[in-house]
């Protein structure tokens, strides 16, 4: 298969404030919501808790260490996830900034690279599917296997899930090595401060 990288030069912004809660998003943002089969409107968000659009409970925590970094005075902070698409493998960068003076977090998110592959059904949001489960990390991608979490290519293959035609519901978790970074990102490093840039409110 071949990968070839493409480059999206939008910075997907959103705030929360010192409650937690969205107070503004960017009009990136929202399009990048659409595209990936979730149009939503400014006004479904805006003042709901950041952490009802995180269903995993260990990703709430370890988003909530961070957090707290941040407010303490320790950050801005920045760390790599993957937000991939069936067609697509996405690596993104997150970088998180305090505003002291408004008490506010903002999230900025930009695509490092982009791998296209062979697009993947079961990461596709209306896939037909069975009762089965499968956890998908929400920092790396990967599918979890009980004694291992691999890319969703190889879980395809070692679970035959190409002959099936009903595939296992996802669902998004967090595995070990990318809590065990989080947790690490939320209790080191270099303390400093940043004044974000405004972003779209409602």
């Amino acid at each position: 298969m071949r990968l070839f990288q493409q480059i999206d030069p939008r910075t997907f912004v959103y705030r929360v404030d010192a409650r937690g809660r969205l107070i503004a998003v960017n009009d990136a943002w929202l399009a990048f919501a659409a595209e990936n089969d979730w149009p939503i409107a400014v006004g479904d968000i805006i003042g709901r808790p950041l952490m009802d659009f995180i269903a995993d409970e260990h990703l709430r925590y370890l988003y909530g260490l961070l957090m707290g970094r941040l407010r303490a005075g320790r950050g801005p902070l920045r760390f790599r996830y993957r937000c991939d698409a069936p067609d697509a493998r996405r690596h993104m960068e997150m970088l998180m900034l305090y505003d002291k003076t408004e008490r506010e977090i903002e999230f900025q998110s930009r695509v490092v690279r982009i791998e296209r592959r062979s697009p993947q059904d079961l990461l596709r949001i209306d896939h037909p599917a069975d009762e089965r489960r499968l956890d998908i990390c929400s920092s790396c991608k990967r599918v979890d296997l009980g004694q291992q979490w691999v890319e969703v290519e190889d879980a395809v293959i070692r679970l035959r899930l190409f002959e099936s035609e009903l595939l296992p519901r996802t669902r998004h978790s967090i595995c070990p090595d990318c809590a065990k970074d989080l947790a690490g990102l939320a209790k080191s490093g270099p303390a400093s401060s940043s004044r974000p840039a405004a972003s779209r409110r409602a």
